[in-house]
This record gives C-alpha cells, structure tokens and sequence, in this order.
C-alpha cells in the first residue's frame, strides 16, 4: 500500500543561496518539522504504525503486512530496498552477535540499524510485546491462585521461575521471597545482617555451586525436594500427600490448569482490557493514570506490590534505563525491566513493540519524511540533515566513505572533485585526513560548519540554482571552482556597512 504522505510536505526554505535556504530552515526547524508530523496522511501512517507494532512477532508478521512494513522500511532510511524481500528477510533474521550472520556482513549500516531494532534474529522470544504482557499476567496470576490454595506450590513455583534470572546466590539472598526458599531448603537461619548474608551465600555456593544449579535439573529436584520436607515438618503436613507429591502432580497437569485459568471470566477481561490498551499505543502516562492498567503491567513485572505507589512509579517510569546511575537501575531488576519496556526516556536497548519502541519507529519515520521533503525543495538541504543526524556515530574515514550520502557532503565541502572517488580508498582516506580529524565530528558546532562549507560548495560548484535570487557573490564567484571554501565563506559572512 502506498504511504503518499511520505516526503509530501511543503518545506520552505526561502530563496537565494544554498546557504541562506539553509539558514532559514534551521531557524524553522522545529515548525516546520511540525509540519510534517501534521501531515494529514503521516499522522494516518503514524497512528496505523502505532498500532500494529505492539503486535508483531516475528518476520512474517511484519512483511505480510505491506503498510506497515513500507513504514519501516522508510523510517530505517530503505524505501530503494522495499521490494528487495528476500534480502531484507534475511536481514531481519539475522542475529548481530554472530559476525557470520547475513546483516553482519554487510557494509550499509541501515542493514544492521533494521536487525538491531527488531531483533528477530537475537531473541528466543517468539510472541508479540502485548502477548508477553498478557502471558505474564496470566501466568503470575494463576500462580498466585495455586498460592492461596497451597503456599508451598506458589512458593516453588515463584522460585523455579525467577531464579533464572539471577547470577548468584548473593542475588538469589537479596530477594526476600526467593531467600526464603533457600534457606528453609538449606535449614539457614534467619541472618542477623549483611555479614551473616554473605556468609550464607558462600556457604550455599560451597553446597551447591549456583552455576550447576541453574543448568543441572538433579540439583534442581534436589532442593525442591528439601524445601518440601522442610515445609511439611515444620507445618506438620504428615498426610498421605506430601507437599513434594502435590507439586509433582501439578507440574503434569500445569499447562491444562493453567489454560483453564486463563479461561476464567475476570482473567479474560483483564487480559481482554491490557491488550486493548497496549494495542492502542499505552506508555508511561496511561499506566500512572489507568489504576486497571497499572495492576495488570505490574502484575506481569512482579512489581504487583507497588500499583498503588505513583510516586514511586513515575519516578521508575522516567528513569533511563541504559543510565547505570538511574532511578530504575539502583532500585532493582523488576523496576528496571519495567523502565525498558514502558520509559520513553530510553535511549538503549528497547523490547520489541514496547512504546519506547514503538516512538522510535515514528520519530525515525518523521525524521526520514523532512529530510524527503526537504530535499523536494533542495537536495543540498537533505544531505546536510541527513549528514547532521549521522555525524556523531562516524568513527573513522572507511565508514564515511561507505554511505554515498555522507561521502558526497565531505567531497564537496573539501572542493575535492568527483572523479576523486573513483582513487583508492587508502588514498581517498589520507586525503580527508589532512583536512579534517575524523574525532572533531563528534563536536556539533564542528560538524555546523562544516555542512555550511558544503552549502557554499554546492552553489560554487554549479549543482545548487545559480541564478535569480541567488546570492551575489556565489554568481561572482560561479564556474571558479579552485577557490578556498573557507575564503568563500568569509567572504559571504561579511558584515555589512550601513548605506
């Protein structure tokens, strides 16, 4: 389906010298980028993306829908590589951690920029964002059902899940829940402060090294069974069904149950409810608003304790997860997975169809669609933009010199000529670094005069319309491309006398 709204706005960028369109987009940036988030057909594209997102699990399900998938090509900068299908699939399955993998070995970085965002190829995770909310809730509320009826069953089953999850028994110690089945498994105490925890964490290490633990199903049965007889001893559970017998039975049966649970009236409503919610887009400010919505996330995120505290939550909920020192991060795993998946403040690694995710997307998309628009009105405007977003990520010359676009503004900010691109690239590189080092692109006012050197150049150079309205000096100075672009730039920056 065609996305007409793409790169269909009306930018202005007045008259004159490429430089002065320049300028005068700049001193609009903000409106006239609202332009293009108003755009009629890209506020219908973006509310379509906004929806459909939250629901894609796997490949299939994101190109077999070809408006959404279009919308994604377009936001990663792939609109040439649409029709490319075979390539993309293989891109969008390849997993990054694999310098073998398809996407690995490519050199546009638009590739692996796609690979990273959905991570097909990365993740066990076969199930949609709003699926694995609703997933976790049934699960953790079901468990907490076989809980009321038998505390040692929800206890273990607490346990068997969560423990994964941890690097060592220290961790497992700092859990007050997970601690608890330790200890009565071990027959430890209650300790009497941080020095007693540690030395009950070592001496569980020393019994059961937690490595082997989490990977050798033996010694996983062999704690279950102790904490079991524990339990029933100092219960006085002495019935002919041990509590160890009924969490056996149970594990036979765990997916009927469970499956009958989530059959339940409320369990279907509440389920029915997050999914509506999360399918329609809601992040951070729905959930401290929505009590309905919050209790079910929470829920899902063991984080069920602490519906009730907004406070507590929007301060999680704000808190950048990829910030070692954030809110989220020092309060624990819990909080911190919540902040991944809900945190529009995320600037790292993003869960699949997460609202974090899901804005992303759109604010790439309405990037991709100015940077289109503006180059319907100069294409010197759109390779400074596009320039401008990329700079701070170029770590050497090679990379520069892959991206067409990138190439291109170097080259003619530096009046180097195009044949100069078919030399070797050892060569084309020393040329560039005589002129500039490469770590200076990471200095934005570095990286503003540098792109204002190739408004100049391309004007000089004869690509930009020379002509009516054009700055004088650019039409003194049109067909003399050996002039210095720094001398040229001086000269049209002159303050000028009174008359």
């Amino acid at each position: 389906m065609s996305i007409t709204g793409y790169g269909a706005a009306t930018i202005t960028a007045g008259y004159g010298s490429t430089l002065s369109q320049w300028q005068v987009l700049n001193s609009t940036l903000d409106r006239q980028m609202g332009l293009v988030r108003n755009d009629q057909q890209n506020k219908a594209d973006a509310d379509y993306a906004r929806k459909k997102l939250p629901t894609v699990a796997s490949v299939d399900d994101l190109m077999g829908d070809r408006r959404l998938y279009t919308y994604v090509m377009r936001a990663f900068g792939l609109e040439d590589q649409v029709n490319s299908q075979a390539l993309i699939r293989k891109v969008l399955q390849s997993d990054l951690s694999d310098s073998r993998s398809y996407a690995s070995r490519l050199n546009d970085v638009r590739f692996k920029q796609l690979a990273a965002a959905f991570n097909f190829g990365g993740s066990t995770v076969k199930s949609s964002f709003v699926s694995q909310i609703s997933d976790a809730y049934v699960t953790k509320a079901f468990e907490a059902d076989v809980g009321q009826k038998n505390e040692a069953l929800g206890m273990m089953l607490d346990f068997t899940r969560r423990v994964t999850g941890k690097a060592d028994w220290d961790s497992v110690l700092a859990d007050e829940k997970l601690a608890k089945v330790a200890r009565m498994a071990f027959g430890l105490p209650d300790p009497y402060g941080p020095a007693d925890v540690k030395a009950q964490a070592a001496t569980l290490e020393k019994a059961m090294p937690f490595g082997k633990y989490k990977g050798n199903d033996v010694d996983q049965g062999r704690l279950r069974e102790a904490f079991f007889t524990a339990w029933d001893t100092a219960k006085g559970n002495s019935g002919a069904l041990s509590s160890a017998n009924q969490y056996t039975m149970l594990m036979r049966s765990y997916d009927q149950q469970k499956t009958a649970f989530a059959a339940r009236w409320q369990v279907r409503s509440d389920v029915s409810y997050v999914q509506q919610k999360l399918s329609a887009g809601a992040g951070a400010d729905e959930l401290l608003k929505d009590a309905k919505l919050r209790g079910i996330v929470l829920a899902a995120f063991d984080l069920g304790d602490r519906a009730a505290d907004t406070k507590y939550l929007r301060q999680v909920l704000e808190s950048n997860p990829s910030d070692s020192n954030s809110f989220a991060v020092k309060a624990g795993a819990k909080e911190t997975a919540l902040a991944v998946s809900f945190s529009l403040n995320n600037t790292g690694t993003m869960r699949r169809g997460s609202p974090p995710f899901v804005k992303d997307i759109v604010s790439r998309y309405e990037r991709m669609s100015f940077e289109v628009s503006a180059g319907n009105t100069n294409e010197a405007l759109r390779l400074g933009l596009y320039f401008e977003r990329k700079a701070a990520s170029v770590s050497n010359w090679y990379s520069v010199l892959a991206d067409k676009a990138l190439s291109q503004v170097v080259r003619t900010a530096f009046g180097l000529p195009e044949e100069v691109a078919r030399a070797d690239i050892d060569r084309q590189v020393g040329m560039l670094e005589k002129r500039l080092d490469i770590k200076k692109l990471k200095d934005l006012t570095e990286v503003k005069r540098l792109v204002e050197k190739f408004m100049m150049m391309w004007d000089l150079q004869g690509k930009g319309a020379v002509g009516t309205g054009t700055s004088p000096v650019l039409q003194l100075f049109s067909g003399r491309s050996t002039i210095n672009a720094d001398t040229l730039m001086a000269a049209v920056t002159l303050p000028r006398g009174r008359r």
